[in-house]
């Protein structure tokens, strides 16, 4: 299972390693995909525990399967988009 870590205030995340020589624009796109990947796996998060929490309390739930959502990411996003 990955981790997804959100990317971090933007003025930090201007001065990380894998931006330097990019321009401003192409870190903001990376920026944003990092921010949604985030999104997307909190959101995830959120709906197995849900689950989780509707079949303890005798509902019928359907485990999800990863493999048909967004992958999640663990590390900087150029290492999965290049």
């Amino acid at each position: 299972m990955f981790i997804v870590n959100h990317p971090g205030p933007w003025q930090s995340y201007l001065n990380r390693p894998d931006n330097v020589g990019k321009s401003l624009m192409e870190v903001r796109d990376k920026y944003l995909q990092e921010q949604l990947l985030f999104e997307n796996y909190m959101s995830f998060q959120l709906q197995q525990q849900l689950m989780m929490a509707n079949a303890s309390a005798g509902g019928g739930g359907n485990p999800v399967d990863p493999s048909e959502n967004n992958y999640v990411v663990n590390g900087y996003i150029d290492d999965y988009f290049e």
